[in-house]
């Protein structure tokens, strides 16, 4: 996933930790809190999607923000007003959304960690075969042994 964090907040930081050297720190330590899992392919498509559609408002209402500053007309400046003043409202709404929907808001800046992830591979259908009733046997058996006889490289190599 991409996040667009702004420039500004790592200048400051960067700034800040310049400008603190020598100094004592009274500033509260952050921690990570995990507040939200997305479970499913589709729901990480959706979430992306989402963030992406409140990024771009949110991109836009700046540029609006940005021509009416420019403008000498009262007319386009009205104009422009009256777009940014809905615009404003939409992003507020979508961004209230995305917090209650997964905890997420523009105020603040994520990470996001991979909890579970498939890796797949391209087989002919013999070896698809051959893979898949060695899986089942092994899963029907008591995994006790050690890691040699288990895992991939036991549906392909059986004498290493």
């Amino acid at each position: 996933m991409k996040f667009n964090l702004p420039l500004i907040p790592i200048l400051i930081f960067s700034f800040q930790c310049l400008t603190s050297l020598g100094q004592e720190d009274n500033s509260p330590k952050l921690q990570l809190v995990k507040v939200a899992s997305l479970n499913t392919i589709d729901a990480n498509k959706e979430f992306q999607k989402n963030v992406q559609l409140v990024q771009q408002q949110r991109a836009l209402a700046v540029q609006l923000l940005g021509k009416m500053e420019e403008t000498q007309d009262k007319d386009v400046h009205d104009k422009l007003k009256e777009q940014f003043d809905a615009l404003q409202v939409k992003l507020n709404e979508n961004n209230k959304l995305m917090f209650k929907t997964y905890g997420f808001s523009l105020n603040r800046n994520y990470v996001m960690t991979v909890e579970k992830s498939h890796v797949h591979m391209w087989v002919t259908e013999e070896e698809a075969v051959s893979i898949n009733n060695k899986s089942q046997n092994e899963k029907g058996e008591a995994s006790n042994s050690d890691s040699e006889k288990s895992g991939l490289r036991s549906l392909f190599n059986e004498n290493k």
